[in-house]
């Protein structure tokens, strides 16, 4: 003990010599390269959730988030077939997305005539006005069934945490699933981001029967909960569990996790949701 109270003391004496001559460093350390950034969504369900947003990426010692949003550009989306092994798009069935509420919501796209289809190959086309593009493909699988929602109370008091469990059959093809929770209201025309909860995870370990998901976080005695579950493919998978581990990484100077973008041009997603959903009041009988 006595040994390392004379350690700590030394260390302390060594410091404070260096303080007491304390001298300003300039360190000038250039700026971050910009990467334009795109979330572009379709879904076969629910018009809240088409659209594309562009922005770039921030130097972080200048955040100004005006600097992001990404203003008119040319945004398509097309509908294609596969036919054989060949997928194929027709300009005929490309639909553009306009940023009609630019002074409110720069850089998000949006189309009052998209409908997506399930089990169909989509085509995201951006041309920016300084001659940059951004190109992506992804395909809208055929949704998952939820069968069954069942919640309960922790005993002897109403207003005690609640507990959820769902399932739905998972087929003998490979699945792969994006689960988005909101609880409350969820504005009309609102992204993915107004999530409050995310789940990535696929069929490695159950595969082919039905497959059960259960809550662990508890919600309260009346709350309203929305259950998002999406079947996506496998490149827009493998996006979103990059991406949500590098939300989790623990900010910008931990070791960096490389987010797994399938578009080409920027850093992002183009993601079709196979998409179902149920609401829940979780209120007793």
């Amino acid at each position: 003990m006595k040994k390392n109270l004379v350690r700590i003391l030394s260390l302390l004496i060594f410091v404070a010599s260096f303080s007491a001559c304390e001298k300003e460093i300039k360190i000038d350390i250039p700026p971050s390269k910009q990467e334009l950034v795109v979330e572009a969504s379709i879904n076969q369900l629910s018009i809240n959730f088409n659209y594309v947003i562009l922005s770039t990426t921030l130097d972080y010692f200048n955040p100004s988030l005006s600097l992001a949003a990404v203003r008119n550009a040319e945004v398509y989306i097309t509908e294609g077939d596969i036919i054989g092994n060949d997928t194929l798009f027709d300009i005929a069935n490309r639909v553009q997305f306009i940023d009609y509420v630019d002074t409110i919501f720069p850089g998000i796209y949006l189309s009052a005539d998209f409908r997506g289809v399930a089990e169909k190959p989509y085509k995201l086309e951006v041309f920016l006005q300084d001659g940059r593009s951004i190109t992506g493909t992804t395909f809208i699988p055929k949704p998952k069934t939820i069968d069954s929602l069942n919640f309960w109370f922790e005993p002897n008091s109403k207003d005690t945490n609640v507990f959820f469990y769902m399932n739905w059959l998972d087929g003998p093809e490979q699945d792969n699933y994006r689960l988005t929770l909101k609880k409350g209201f969820f504005p009309i025309l609102s992204g993915w981001g107004n999530g409050t909860r995310f789940y990535t995870f696929d069929d490695s370990q159950i595969n082919n029967q039905t497959r059960p998901f259960f809550n662990f976080s508890p919600y309260k005695y009346n709350d309203t909960l929305h259950i998002y579950l999406a079947t996506v493919g496998r490149k827009e998978f493998l996006f979103w569990d990059s991406f949500r581990s590098a939300a989790g990484n623990g900010g910008p100077f931990a070791t960096p996790v490389a987010v797994k973008s399938n578009v080409t041009g920027a850093i992002g997603s183009f993601t079709g949701y196979g998409l179902s959903q149920r609401s829940v009041i979780f209120r007793k009988e």
